[in-house]
């Protein structure tokens, strides 16, 4: 670990009177250079035998605010979900949490043993940082304590440890990856409006992220945000050489990983993998045909939430799975198997607001089946089947690195999804962008099942039928997003 002495000074050398969040201006690189060396701080103080100290944590943001607020900050205009916040009261969950948690401190003979190591985290949850998130903590809190009070032991999620040949990422690794995109527009989700991603430039979400590490109680206007889809690139992630096949091969051979292609077209390729200042023309050709061959490598991507960031119910892709890599921070992951009991109770959360009532994931408690939990703080890996219902609570800020994938095991889970889906897309009242990009997910993931299960199988005629169904719905739907903007 760097040894360098932590004095926490960024000011020296940053030009503070650089409009650094005009998108066209020239101090761009500067933001970048500060976020990353803030990132290092931060990470070193992590992996101290210490831990990060609370006075360490307020020396080294105190001095990131300072540099970052004499800039000539754009107003970005908040989300209407923060705005909301303002005029909404979130139910209370429980009386008081002190006493809540006390009256955990004696459970009774009932309570299974083997989930007590979920006790210190509703403690942890109950002083500072995470009760600084107070648009979540209640909530956070609540599920936390149903789980400790459950009656018999959890079921575990299989996670296995990474190959000793393999080099383990670090925040690093996600830092290099932003900066290989320049000034390219990325995605971010709001801890308030998590059912939509903004775009920005990648400076002004850096400076979002770092600012959503909260040394005070939040207060509304406040954003605490959080970055995924952080495409794998040489100067970053892709440098682990993590071995993808080895951890989906667990489930056996016939596979077929989601590649570039699925993702990003040649044009965009170009972004992710930018050419030399200098490329010759003649080299235009081979470099096109290096793009497209990078194309067809499994797709890579990152993402890194603050502590106190709860991904409330949801799902990813539509019949894909991930093969997951976590390689810092803490988190608890709970999830659910897509059986027709759980997509039948999903279906009805729907097309109502993404985050729901705060008391929705302690209705999922009691409604579901099958629900397997999962603790990760050390690097390692694991696989989320297809459609499979999950949510996230982080106890600091945390990474992880996934890759989406096609295998023959999950056709069948995959299937039942897709129904699902298939009837979202049929709701007239479902919002009309997000069964378009529904409907474009399944025809982006159909030639990958067909590569796996082939192509005269009853796979790709499901898959045929399919779009079949859903065509003039589509276009309708289509018509109507047009329509709206």
């Amino acid at each position: 670990m760097d040894q360098r002495r932590k004095d926490f000074s960024y000011t020296s050398g940053f030009a503070p009177a650089s409009p650094v969040f005009n998108r066209t201006n020239t101090g761009h690189q500067d933001v970048l250079d500060l976020c990353a060396r803030f990132y290092a701080d931060l990470t070193d103080l992590s992996l101290s035998s210490d831990g990060v100290k609370d006075s360490d944590m307020g020396i080294l943001l105190a001095e990131l605010g300072s540099t970052l607020d004499v800039c000539a900050r754009r107003q970005d205009e908040l989300h209407p979900g923060v705005l909301s916040l303002a005029h909404c009261k979130v139910p209370a969950l429980h009386r008081n949490h002190t006493d809540s948690y006390e009256a955990m401190s004696s459970l009774p003979p009932s309570i299974a043993p083997e989930n007590a190591f979920l006790l210190p985290m509703v403690a942890r949850w109950l002083k500072p940082p995470l009760s600084y998130y107070t648009m979540v903590s209640s909530k956070a809190v609540a599920v936390l304590e149903r789980l400790a009070r459950w009656p018999s032991p959890l079921a575990r999620h299989e996670q296995f440890p990474l190959p000793p040949s393999v080099q383990t990422p670090t925040g690093s690794f996600v830092i290099d990856d932003l900066l290989a995109l320049g000034q390219d527009l990325i995605n971010y989700h709001d801890l308030c409006a998590q059912d939509s991603t903004p775009m920005d430039t990648v400076a002004s979400v850096m400076d979002l992220l770092l600012k959503s590490y909260l040394t005070r109680p939040w207060r509304t206007g406040h954003r605490v945000v959080s970055m995924s889809n952080i495409a794998a690139t040489d100067r970053g992630m892709l440098r682990c050489r993590l071995g993808w096949e080895a951890v989906v091969g667990r489930l056996g051979s016939r596979f077929v990983f989601g590649d570039y292609h699925w993702q990003y077209t040649l044009e965009e390729l170009d972004k992710v993998f930018p050419a030399p200042p200098v490329t010759p023309p003649e080299s235009d050709r081979a470099r096109k045909e290096y793009l497209d061959r990078r194309g067809r490598e499994p797709w890579a991507a990152s993402v890194r939430t603050p502590p106190g960031w709860f991904s409330d119910m949801h799902t990813d892709f539509a019949g894909l799975a991930q093969a997951i890599v976590h390689f810092e921070g803490e988190k608890l992951w709970l999830l659910w198997p897509a059986t027709a009991k759980n997509l039948s109770w999903w279906g009805l959360q729907h097309p109502q607001p993404w985050i729901g009532h705060p008391s929705r994931l302690l209705e999922a408690l009691d409604s579901l089946e099958g629900l397997e939990i999962m603790h990760v703080s050390d690097p390692c890996a694991f696989i989320v089947p297809p459609f499979c219902i999950h949510a996230v609570i982080a106890f600091a800020g945390s990474s992880h690195t996934c890759v989406s994938f096609a295998h023959a095991a999950h056709w069948a889970t995959a299937q039942a999804g897709l129904e699902f889906c298939k009837g979202l897309v049929r709701n007239p009242m479902y919002p009309a962008n997000s069964a378009v990009e529904l409907v474009e997910k399944v025809e982006h993931e159909a030639p990958l099942w067909e590569k796996v299960m082939g192509k005269k199988s009853q796979a790709s005629a499901y898959l045929a039928a399919w779009k079949r169904d859903t065509a003039a719905i589509y276009v309708r739907h289509k018509n109507r997003n047009v329509s709206s903007v």
